[in-house]
């Protein structure tokens, strides 16, 4: 016979099936936190969404080769929330190519400023490194004649006089062809100075976001720029107008790879700061 008081004052026991129930369920939320916390984060880093605790979106790091223009460094010194960057030489980038672009979120080769042959071109080796670059996801902005020439010879300070253009240095990533022109002149090697202005093409295109014509207004004298006549393989963002002769030319150019992508500016970029800094809100 057990006493009557046996377990007075003791606390019923927990219900083991309803326990397991609540801990069955708190674990499959587990998983949905945690791919909402994920999602959320990339939205932050992606500048999809902002989340006041993290801050705002890192700045692009961006690595030039050649030489950027006096305006060009002017706007990017103005924008160090989008971008940071440091300007190298080509030479300094024929050794471990891939692993040196692989440190930066976006490439400019940029060498419209160059005063010869040489400084206008890229080595085999660099070319191939920014083809793999692009092709494995980085994101490449071409200026003008940049990178038309192959630098080699002996000490490196020459060009290989087979190689005009960027198909037989960098693949088929730059979204532009350098075709034959007058007295079988390639023209990508003949500058055309015109007065006009940068139209809007694919009005889809962030590039040109809130940018039908640069300059704006009318009353703003239109730009005086160098131009190519180069044949646009990818989607043509924008295109320049001529004012004074009644002639066009690609502006914009974008070649979309699977997961990496290249741009072409047939003008140099400086001109138009509205839209360089939507391509690198693009890009970023």
């Amino acid at each position: 016979m057990y006493p009557e008081d046996a377990g007075a004052g003791s606390a019923p026991p927990m219900d083991m099936g309803m326990k397991s129930k609540v801990r069955r369920n708190l674990e499959g939320l587990i998983p949905l936190i945690l791919i909402i916390i994920i999602v959320a984060f990339l939205g932050h880093k992606f500048d999809l969404w902002t989340i006041p605790f993290l801050g705002g979106p890192e700045p692009i790091q961006v690595l030039f080769i050649g030489q950027p223009s006096t305006d060009m460094q002017v706007i990017l010194d103005q924008d160090k929330d989008l971008v940071w960057y440091r300007v190298k030489d080509p030479a300094g980038l024929s050794v471990n190519p891939s692993e040196q672009l692989a440190q930066y979120d976006l490439v400019i080769l940029d060498q419209h400023l160059g005063a010869n042959l040489y400084e206008k071109s890229v080595s085999r080796v660099l070319g191939e490194g920014l083809e793999n670059y692009v092709r494995a996801g980085g994101k490449l902005v071409v200026v003008m004649d940049s990178g038309i020439y192959r630098s080699g010879g002996i000490y490196g300070t020459s060009v290989a006089s087979d190689v005009i253009g960027w198909k037989a240095t960098f693949g088929d990533i730059i979204p532009v062809e350098c075709d034959l022109g007058s007295g079988d002149m390639p023209t990508c090697t003949m500058p055309i100075a015109i007065t006009g202005r940068v139209h809007r093409e694919d009005f889809d295109h962030k590039i040109m976001e809130g940018i039908e014509v640069a300059p704006a207004h009318p009353g703003y004298t239109p730009l005086s720029m160098i131009t190519f006549d180069v044949k646009p393989t990818g989607n043509q963002v924008a295109y320049l107008k001529n004012e004074i002769t009644p002639s066009y030319y690609p502006a914009i150019v974008e070649k979309r790879l699977i997961v990496g992508k290249c741009l072409y500016f047939n003008y140099d970029p400086a001109l138009t700061p509205g839209v360089w800094e939507n391509t690198l809100e693009y890009l970023r």
